[in-house]
């Protein structure tokens, strides 16, 4: 098993890279406010007034999870993660446009 992780400018850790195998988890750390969660979401209760939610899509011969994190005071989308076969050099720009997309508030046209 191999394990990298990059950093951002200020030295966190933001994506993890793991492979096995041939099989690879590509997390990225996102932490980006988001107006709603996703109707479709499966939700994971943390106590009361805290929620952890996860969707699923396929992303080129794998599955792309992304996380949410709902609170009192909105919703942030927290992680996304790639897990499949593809290499990070063809999973990370597909990621990349994904975020984009999030960014600009898209996200729900593939969920």
């Amino acid at each position: 098993m191999t394990v990298r992780v990059h950093v951002d400018g200020r030295g966190v850790p933001r994506i993890r890279i793991i492979e096995e195998g041939g099989c690879y988890v590509i997390s990225v750390d996102i932490f980006r406010q988001l107006k709603e969660p996703p109707n479709n979401a499966e939700v994971l209760q943390i106590g009361e007034r805290y929620k952890i939610l996860v969707t699923k899509r396929a992303l080129l011969r794998g599955t792309c999870e992304f996380v949410y994190f709902q609170f009192p005071g909105g919703v942030q989308l927290i992680n996304v993660k790639y897990i499949g076969p593809d290499s990070p050099d063809d999973v990370l720009p597909e990621l990349d446009k994904l975020l984009n997309e999030v960014a600009h508030g898209e996200e729900h046209k593939y969920q």
